[in-house]
């Protein structure tokens, strides 16, 4: 059988360094630890979520891979630390050491994690410099993003720029929910933001992404969304429709969105069999993932049975598991130990 490949794991540090200016303090974030297991991570001096050493211990990391069935994991910071709405000096440093301690995790479990980072990208003109930075210096195979960037969705032309870097240096985008701006004038409770508003706003960005023409100006990219694409199965027919009746939203030469739709990437992260067997051989053949959001409240647990539930065969299972982590990402995974023989290090 095939590895099992989680390409939808978070990190967070154990620690921060101190806050470098004063106006940053009140986005600023901060671990109070209760133990050396658990912890409080606060953002200012607001706590934001209860975590513990699963985030960043290694060794408590590996023990649920293996008691999961999970070879590889592809780390990625906690949305909340990609900080896009701090001025871009603090955004950069505070980037530089969620990246680190992925490539540390890296390091010290080369044949069980690769990495994806973390860039300022309320800066989009500094992408191709700070990409080669997450690439050259610490090791990472892409980047995970925010499904906006402090209210602006991902085909705003402000972002060519950093299309443009992440294509040139052929590296994945994973697409992660964050702030949605549907629910931003509502009021609202944090749980129906996490449980409507997140699916919501991933749609929403890939829908903008299709409409504004992104893929045709950079047809090379590899863009993975997080929760399964969010809502946009169930509004695929209507773009399509919205496509034909505005001759292709008035672009040139641009697809229909069940096309675009089908050359993007998607994580298993649905929590449904049907809704994962629609996208995974419907929606995008050979371009779903395994996912679980590891190591949160809401995870997906039980992987590989999940993902059996479908009712796939052999080879829409091995693609999920496997195949389709391994062209988004295009990292060597031949080196992998079967699980069963894996040792911690």
């Amino acid at each position: 059988m095939s590895n099992l490949i989680d390409v939808h794991a978070h990190v967070t540090p154990s620690s921060f360094p101190a806050c470098p200016a004063d106006t940053l303090a009140p986005n600023w974030p901060c671990m109070r630890c209760a133990s050396s297991v658990d912890a409080t991570l606060l953002i200012g001096d607001k706590p934001f979520r209860q975590l513990d050493n699963r985030s960043w211990d290694v060794s408590r990391r590996l023990e649920d891979m293996d008691r999961d069935g999970v070879a590889v994991q592809v780390l990625s910071p906690m949305p909340e630390l990609l900080s896009y709405w701090i001025d871009v000096q603090g955004a950069e440093a505070l980037c530089d050491y969620v990246n680190g301690q992925i490539g540390d995790m890296n390091a010290a479990a080369p044949k069980r994690f690769r990495g994806l980072g973390a860039l300022p990208l309320q800066n989009p003109t500094e992408s191709m410099r700070y990409l080669q930075r997450i690439r050259d210096n610490f090791g990472l195979l892409g980047v995970e993003i925010g499904s906006n960037i402090n209210g602006r969705l991902l085909g705003d032309r402000l972002f060519d720029p950093f299309w443009e870097a992440a294509e040139a240096l052929d590296m994945a985008v994973f697409v992660h929910a964050l702030h949605p701006v549907a629910v931003k004038s509502l009021d609202v409770t944090p749980v129906f933001t996490a449980f409507a508003g997140f699916p919501i706003d991933v749609a929403m960005s890939a829908a903008s992404m299709m409409m504004e023409g992104t893929l045709l100006r950079f047809p090379k990219l590899r863009v993975g969304f997080s929760h399964g694409g969010g809502a946009l199965s169930s509004i695929l027919g209507r773009l399509d429709k919205g496509w034909a009746a505005t001759a292709g939203f008035g672009i040139d030469g641009l697809e229909a969105p069940s096309v675009q739709a089908a050359k993007l990437f998607y994580d298993s992260n649905v929590y449904d069999p049907a809704t994962l067997a629609h996208a995974a051989t419907v929606m995008a053949p050979g371009h779903v993932f395994a996912g679980t959001d590891y190591p949160y409240l809401i995870q997906q647990e039980n992987l590989a049975a999940f993902l059996a539930s479908t009712g796939l065969g052999a080879t829409d299972i091995d693609s999920l598991r496997e195949g389709a982590a391994r062209k988004f990402l295009k990292s060597d995974f031949d080196a992998f130990i079967p699980t069963q023989t894996h040792s911690h290090g």
